[in-house]
């Protein structure tokens, strides 16, 4: 598999992507992680308060019994919980992890806000936490709470503070500590559990987005590719138009360009090609019609002479008419996608025995062809593979002595479902710098039997004709060992 270069807009393209995906969905998880938190904490502050309402019921029948007295209060709440230190083992496992032991912490004040216990400093009983804000709050009858540091355990405690009510006024407060470490690794676990689906995610999000921007970068590219094959002079570059989307529009305009170019450029060079391919019978035409006009010819073999060769030179101009329009028709014809199949093997076996065997003999030129024994249907017109073969065996014939050989053959090649047509003939064959050349209109070579030249579009012909159907064609020569034809088409 081959990447782009760092230069390529693929990169920029995918690179984009990422960080519209990633930065929206990276800011999502943070917050995600923060409204977690922030669940959790509620949860168990519910909790808290909860469990300190039912707390400051206890202490609120308790100072009823008592007429409130802080000393009786506080040998109640030490005989209550003096072994809560000792016996808060409890090896619980919930969530994914185990609970060791009992984390809370409870402290009662009176209604000065002193402390008459701490189920985690009971030696500090006595202390006056009345300025605390959660205390003071709750000592006022509204609900206190508050953030703190444990500097001892770089913990961060939750205090939830519920005043405790008897007789309609606040008696005291209760306040449940409760530190948010197992909410934090709670939340953290979640967060591991969802790793490797995240990271799943993450890994298809990134072959989607790679895959979405060489897509886009391959229609550029293809687009790019032709724009530049048009301006190296290719004619018949097609384009893929099909999309909707703006680079559909954008292929479309290159197109339409493509087309007014190739048009005015094939005016142009057409032109061109005929007014100079026209001069040369034209002047034979009207030399030979002036001399004949001004009476300088008086001999009569010389007049036929005369006359033969404005004879020889219309036809000329007549072939060259006709080898036109029906370029033309190629080159202006419809896919033939929807054609019919024809089969080549049983088209070449007649032409081959009624037209080219019989002109052959009559050049003494020694002719062999062979079609197989197995259909090859191909989706194409009949008339324009005949031309095909018979341009191709013409141009064999023509550079071909008498007693050499002329050979057509015709196969199927299974490996791309193509008929692949080789004419090969054992003339005078081609240097190699005008094989690039033979297939270019009116370009034309001195014919070794006659001395004179052809149309120059036979070979054209040939090439427009195998273009409209998929097909290509290939030169093989080498001078004084003759030349190779080879044609492929693709089969129905």
């Amino acid at each position: 598999m081959r990447f782009p270069g760092l230069h390529s807009i693929h990169w920029k393209v995918f690179v984009f992507h990422l960080a519209v995906l990633f930065l929206p969905v990276m800011y999502l998880a943070w917050q995600v992680r923060l409204n977690l938190e922030a669940t959790q904490l509620r949860a168990t502050e519910e909790g808290m308060i909860d469990t300190a309402a039912v707390v400051g019921e206890l202490f609120a029948r308790l100072a009823s019994q008592n007429g409130n007295d802080p000393a009786k209060l506080q040998e109640n709440f030490t005989a209550m919980f003096s072994d809560f230190e000792s016996s808060r083992s409890t090896k619980a496992r919930l969530f994914g992890f185990t609970k060791d032991d009992a984390d809370t912490r409870l402290i009662f004040y009176d209604a000065k806000g002193v402390v008459l216990y701490d189920t985690q400093r009971t030696g500090e009983s006595g202390r006056d936490d009345g300025q605390m804000l959660e205390v003071r709050q709750a000592l006022q009858g509204r609900y206190g709470s508050r953030w703190q540091l444990d500097p001892k355990s770089n913990r961060v405690n939750l205090y939830s503070t519920l005043p405790v009510w008897s007789d309609a006024r606040v008696v005291g407060a209760v306040t449940m500590v409760k530190p948010t470490v197992r909410s934090r690794l709670a939340i953290v676990r979640a967060l591991r559990e969802l790793a490797l689906p995240g990271l799943a995610a993450v890994t298809m999000a990134t072959l989607l987005a790679y895959v979405l921007s060489a897509y886009l970068t391959r229609i550029v590219g293809g687009l790019a590719t032709r724009a530049e094959r048009i301006a190296a002079g290719e004619t018949n570059v097609r384009l893929e138009t099909w999309t909707r989307s703006e680079l559909g529009t954008l292929a479309r305009a290159v197109e339409k360009m493509r087309q007014k170019l190739e048009g005015k450029a094939y005016v142009e060079e057409m032109v061109t090609n005929l007014s100079h391919e026209l001069k040369t019978p034209l002047a034979a035409i009207r030399g030979s019609a002036e001399l004949l006009e001004d009476g300088a010819v008086n001999d009569a073999a010389a007049r036929a002479k005369f006359l033969a060769n404005i004879q020889l030179e219309a036809a000329r101009l007549n072939q060259i008419v006709d080898d036109l329009l029906k370029l033309s028709r190629i080159e202006t014809a419809p896919s033939p996608a929807t054609a019919t199949p024809v089969d080549l093997r049983e088209i070449l076996g007649r032409l081959a025995k009624e037209v080219l065997q019989p002109r052959a003999e009559r050049l003494g030129i020694r002719f062999t062809w062979s079609t197989g024994d197995k259909p090859l249907p191909c989706r194409m017109v009949q008339e324009h593979f005949e031309q095909v073969v018979g341009n191709l065996a013409d141009n064999a014939f023509q550079f071909t002595a008498p007693g050499d050989a002329v050979e057509l053959a015709l196969e199927a090649d299974p490996s791309t479902r193509s008929a692949v047509l080789a004419v090969h003939d054992e003339g005078k064959g081609m240097e190699a710098s005008i094989q690039p050349k033979i297939f270019d209109r009116f370009f034309t070579t001195e014919n070794p039997r006659t001395g004179l030249r052809g149309t120059g579009l036979g070979l054209a012909l040939v090439r427009s004709i195998l273009r409209a159907a998929r097909g290509t064609v290939e030169v093989e020569s080498e001078p004084g060992k003759g030349s190779r034809f080879t044609v492929r088409l693709p089969l129905a």
